[in-house]
């Protein structure tokens, strides 16, 4: 049984090297040395293990976090805060713009998302935000979405200028990738395991000798391409979201679904 373990635990270790790989680079090229990644890595170990507790529907204890950790107690007491934690901005965006395009009451005739009236508590707008949740304040959200350039002021009232969020801030572009992982690994994980006769979507396409000059003819393909796909994948999602078909509200069960692509060039040095 011993030697089992020690063998599982080989093959975690080995496949966390993997995935850490590119963790080190990033903090290689960007001068951020072993006391910080571990004084984060600390962090983060005391929130998955919260996370994993909370799944599990356990109670949260110092002690507790400490063994799944492997953490010493007068660490996790130092990091450790109770109470919920702010729902990241970025998140709260995505949600809005969603829900600007899919519900038919921010659309117009054409079923595209119309341009809101935004003066006012009782204005469209504040009805789109407080439609995603009453704790969020929409002057809070109409300001992150002016500066991040989603939507723009018209005389007619804010106009929703593009449907893709686009992190321009570097704090929110790599927490989007945080998440993006997350989600990556646990399909993965999902896959092999073969808990469930049908796996999840898990592809990638690659090509390594291609002329140079067709870059940008490729870049605009993909993303040509992909936002088509993501936009058939948010209709048909839709129709199947409580939040956008009303004959589905007394469906039991809860199920969420993410559907992530991405797409990278890159010059490779190729020796003939």
């Amino acid at each position: 049984m011993g030697a089992m373990m020690s063998s599982t635990s080989q093959v975690f270790e080995r496949c966390l090297r993997y995935m850490l790989r590119p963790i080190a680079t990033f903090c290689i090229r960007n001068s951020i040395r072993l006391q910080g990644i571990i004084a984060v890595l600390k962090e983060v170990l005391v929130e998955a293990s919260i996370s994993e507790l909370e799944r599990r529907g356990e109670d949260i204890s110092v002690s507790r976090i400490s063994v799944m950790s492997g953490l010493h107690r007068i660490d996790v007491t130092n990091i450790h805060r109770f109470g919920k934690k702010p729902e990241p901005i970025e998140n709260v965006t995505s949600r809005v713009i969603d829900r600007w395009h899919q519900d038919r009451r921010f659309s117009d005739k054409h079923n595209k998302p119309k341009i809101l009236e935004f003066e006012g508590v009782r204005s469209e707008f504040f009805e789109l935000v407080q439609s995603v949740s009453r704790a969020l304040n929409p002057y809070t959200v109409l300001f992150e979405l002016e500066r991040i350039g989603i939507v723009e002021r018209a005389p007619q009232g804010l106009k929703l200028r593009t449907r893709v969020y686009v992190a321009k801030d570097m704090v929110e572009g790599y927490s989007l990738l945080g998440e993006d992982t997350r989600d990556l690994i646990s399909a993965v994980s999902d896959n092999l395991s073969n808990s469930e006769e049908l796996p999840n979507l898990h592809i990638k396409t690659e090509y390594d000798n291609i002329p140079v000059k067709h870059r940008e003819t490729i870049k605009r393909w993909l993303l040509k391409e992909g936002s088509a796909f993501h936009r058939r994948a948010r209709v048909f999602l839709a129709k199947l979201d409580r939040d956008f078909s009303p004959e589905e509200r007394k469906s039991k069960g809860r199920l969420r679904v993410v559907v992530g692509s991405f797409s990278r060039s890159e010059t490779v040095d190729k020796s003939e």
